[in-house]
């Protein structure tokens, strides 16, 4: 019984001392660009300054490998082309209510970190017009209401023609790990983003 009582003791000082430090304001400074491959530099400050470290953004693809796989989907048979062209969150984007769900989500993440600057040009295509139209349907809103922000300059366009992934983004902010675990929790076990997952699951049968 001793043992059992020590050990929840010893349990719930963890416990208390990690919310402590998930309660604990990061600072972040970050710099991103690229066109499909990303290279950058995420500045990390925690405890007030007491611990410090660069998290580096290593580019993902070269431009050969892009133009490889380009050169790929274009050898590919029409019905396999169009059969491959569909992401599996296309699915998921058609449902409102998961749509209007991680616009709220979106929402209390602008409401819970606290921006000091931040500048973001994006230009985003899927290869599709209608796939890009859907998936335009949830990033224009985002788009709209990150323009609103105080100190920040925010445009993204959206690409109708082609597949591509261009970003340009530098800013400062600081959050609360335990507010923004607080809010990831929320959203992930929402009955729309349980309904969406189980989606994403079926697609894939």
């Amino acid at each position: 019984m001793l043992a059992v009582l020590t050990f929840l003791l010893i349990a719930s000082a963890l416990l208390a001392l990690l919310l402590l430090l998930l309660a604990v304001p990061v600072d972040l400074e970050f710099q991103i660009e690229g066109i499909q491959g990303f290279r950058g530099q995420i500045s990390v400050r925690w405890l007030f300054g007491v611990i410090r470290f660069r998290i580096p953004v290593p580019e993902a693809a070269g431009q050969q490998s892009v133009a490889k796989a380009r050169q790929r989907a274009t050898q590919q048979r029409p019905e396999q082309k169009k059969r491959r062209a569909r992401p599996d969150f296309v699915a998921v984007l058609r449902r409102p209510e998961f749509r209007q769900r991680t616009y709220r989500f979106a929402k209390d993440l602008i409401h819970a970190v606290h921006l000091r600057r931040l500048r973001l040009l994006m230009r985003l295509g899927l290869g599709d017009p209608a796939e890009t139209g859907r998936l335009w349907a949830l990033v224009g809103p985002l788009s709209a209401l990150a323009r609103n922000l105080r100190s920040a300059d925010v445009r993204i366009e959206p690409e109708f023609m082609d597949s591509v992934l261009e970003v340009q983004a530098d800013g400062q902010l600081r959050l609360i790990p335990l507010q923004f675990l607080a809010l990831a929790t929320a959203f992930v076990l929402s009955p729309s983003s349980i309904r969406a997952w189980r989606t994403l699951s079926s697609s894939h049968a």
